[in-house]
């Protein structure tokens, strides 16, 4: 694991949720700006040293040497907040692509069978919910193995990790807070359809758009609950094995394409 590339994804995300704060189209606040010079200096005081770009291009360190550098040049004036936010958003793009290449690189050497996707969402989980990325690192690893006595665990996991993802980005008093929320029937709080909902609305995406995540959360549900009912009503375990695997590689799916949404990964 690149703990390095991990703790900088954090401070990252971290002055980007400071930035989205900020009023003004100038950053005015010398204490933020010191803040962003702090993480450029740390950067490549700390972090470029022990920088590796395993990649067939290897151009992302090099792209983020210079982004990093374009950064601290704003930082000497009351540049734009905006132009703040992009190059954060810049610099994070290539980090996440970073670190999916040292992960990738490492997963094969250990017969890890994860897509190129799966790793840029732990990367991303791990900045913003560690517990989160564990959950669902912990089912990639356990949907690589042929054989198991169970296979409700890793089922667990992908929702565990999908649930901590929405109450992150979507809080309960948030809302049941917002235009037009109604609870549903026998819901003891927002479902996971209409956390996703506020998350896309609020992001400014289209419902057309918006729709296959919030239908993919109704569907983890179904799939997950016909997936235990059926376990409680099989006789022999063992003889339906694999099919239960199938039916959690299809909850991988699903919550695989609602959290590229949430975590705007591409």
């Amino acid at each position: 694991m690149a703990s390095h590339v991990t703790w900088l994804l954090a401070e990252v995300e971290r002055e980007r949720k400071a930035l989205s704060k900020v009023t003004g189209l100038q950053l005015q606040s010398a204490t933020a700006r010191s803040s962003l010079r702090g993480l450029v200096e740390g950067y490549f005081n700390e972090i470029r040293p022990l920088l590796v770009d395993p990649s067939t291009e290897a151009t992302h360190v090099q792209a983020i040497d210079a982004d990093m550098q374009e950064l601290l040049t704003l930082c000497h004036k009351k540049g734009s907040v905006q132009k703040y936010r992009d190059l954060l958003k810049i610099i994070k793009g290539h980090l996440v692509r970073l670190d999916s290449h040292l992960i990738l690189s490492s997963s094969r050497n250990n017969g890890d069978a994860r897509t190129q996707v799966d790793s840029r969402i732990v990367i991303t989980l791990r900045a913003l919910l560690p517990s989160a990325a564990l959950s669902y690192e912990q089912a990639l690893l356990d949907l690589n193995q042929e054989e198991r006595l169970s296979w409700r665990g890793p089922a667990t996991d992908l929702r565990e990790a999908l649930r901590e993802a929405l109450d992150h980005l979507a809080p309960d008093d948030d809302v049941k807070g917002s235009p037009g929320y109604k609870q549903e029937t026998d819901a003891h709080g927002p479902t996971m359809k209409q956390k996703v909902r506020y998350i896309m609305r609020n992001r400014g995406v289209s419902k057309t758009l918006s729709a296959p995540a919030e239908n993919a959360t109704d569907s983890i549900d179904e799939v997950i609950g016909n997936f235990v009912r059926s376990v409680y009503t099989r006789s022999s375990v063992s003889t339906h094995t694999p099919t239960e695997k199938v039916e959690v590689l299809r909850v991988l799916d699903l919550v695989r394409v609602v959290l590229c949404e949430l975590l705007e990964v591409r």
